[in-house]
């Protein structure tokens, strides 16, 4: 019963995992939440070459910042934690303290990948949002000739292939089968 229950609820948090192969791009675009993973592999990306600069979208202040009374958006939020934590120039990352859904992200996205001729970028969320960022975005940034890579940054707080062992991967996954059925209905 065990390697069933662990091969069945492995499954269950892989079918949410989609992901390109990378290659070179204009930009990598880091969705807003998720700051602390989701910059640490932005800043990797950017050391392997992937992309010249990174852009944070994100206009959602944090529980947690409000309660310090530290009003920083989730794009300002990641800016910081890279220049900090992981050495990069600030002049490397813009942040845009916009969008508070993947959908209004990838909308904010495209007007700006379009204000300034991009033709390649990757989109860097979290690991199990790769399904949904897909759904969402590639249809439109196919529609606009613009070719979109989607990649996942792993959680620091529980394994992808063991997210049932952990609080934090229950939530997440959880989460994220009731955001693709929000957006089943909305859209």
């Amino acid at each position: 019963m065990g390697i069933f229950k662990n091969t069945f609820l492995r499954n269950v948090g892989a079918v949410l995992i989609v992901e390109d192969p990378l290659e070179k791009a204009d930009a990598i675009f880091l969705l807003g939440g998720g700051s602390y993973d989701r910059g640490r592999e932005a800043a990797k990306l950017f050391g392997e070459k992937y992309a010249d600069f990174i852009i944070c979208t994100g206009g959602q202040v944090s529980g947690t910042l409000k309660s310090l009374d530290l009003l920083y958006k989730e794009a300002m939020v990641s800016k910081i934690g890279m220049v900090k934590n992981h050495s990069l120039a600030p002049e490397n990352i813009i942040a845009i303290e916009k969008g508070t859904s993947t959908r209004e992200e990838s909308e904010l996205i495209l007007a700006y990948c379009q204000q300034r001729g991009f033709s390649k970028i990757i989109v860097l969320s979290s690991k199990f949002h790769t399904r949904r960022v897909g759904n969402v975005f590639k249809p439109l940034f196919t529609e606009n000739s613009i070719e979109l890579m989607v990649h996942g940054a792993p959680s620091s707080l529980y394994k992808e292939d063991e997210w049932w062992k952990k609080e934090e991967g229950m939530i997440m996954v959880n989460n994220e089968y009731m955001k693709h059925l929000y957006y089943f209905f909305k859209y």
